[in-house]
């Protein structure tokens, strides 16, 4: 099945392919998808979310997982900001599910002021939302369990 637009949202698409890919600024993530079941590629920047910070994406497998997804050009701390800013009115969307990820997809290695930010971010995600908060400085594909915590997983 193509990717279709998912009824009532327009910035929302649906897809049962085996590889469902985002892309923004040069940066790309591609997930998973082997037992080919829906897959949601809501579009936040401009459709879910028109003004103020906000994420890009959110790729979601329902019943699974919902990630939010910041792909950069080189500012981590300003993608985290910006996947902050977009949690708080993703989970209170129709669409939302259970479980969330976060993925930040850099052009660039983290600049070294924010390498020891690194860690702490990551700690940060996992106590306040329950997140597992992923930084990665290359496009590259992703299974869904990599965002769900060992002790839920689905």
């Amino acid at each position: 099945m193509a990717i279709e637009a998912g009824g009532t949202h327009p910035y929302v698409e649906e897809s049962t392919v085996s590889l469902v890919r985002i892309e923004e600024k040069g940066r790309s993530a591609c997930f998973r998808n082997p037992e080919r079941g829906i897959i949601r590629r809501i579009r936040v920047d401009g459709g879910l979310i028109t003004e103020g910070m906000r994420a890009d994406f959110v790729v979601s497998k329902p019943e699974m997982v919902d990630v939010i997804a910041e792909l950069k050009g080189s500012d981590t701390a300003r993608a985290i900001k910006q996947i902050q800013a977009t949690f708080p009115i993703w989970i209170r969307h129709a669409l939302c599910g259970r479980r969330w990820g976060a993925l930040i997809v850099t052009a660039q290695g983290i600049h070294p002021k924010h390498q020891a930010n690194v860690q702490r971010w990551k700690t940060q995600f996992e106590i306040r939302y329950g997140v597992i908060l992923r930084i990665e400085t290359r496009n590259r594909e992703y299974d869904f369990d990599e965002f769900v915590p060992r002790d839920q997983d689905a």
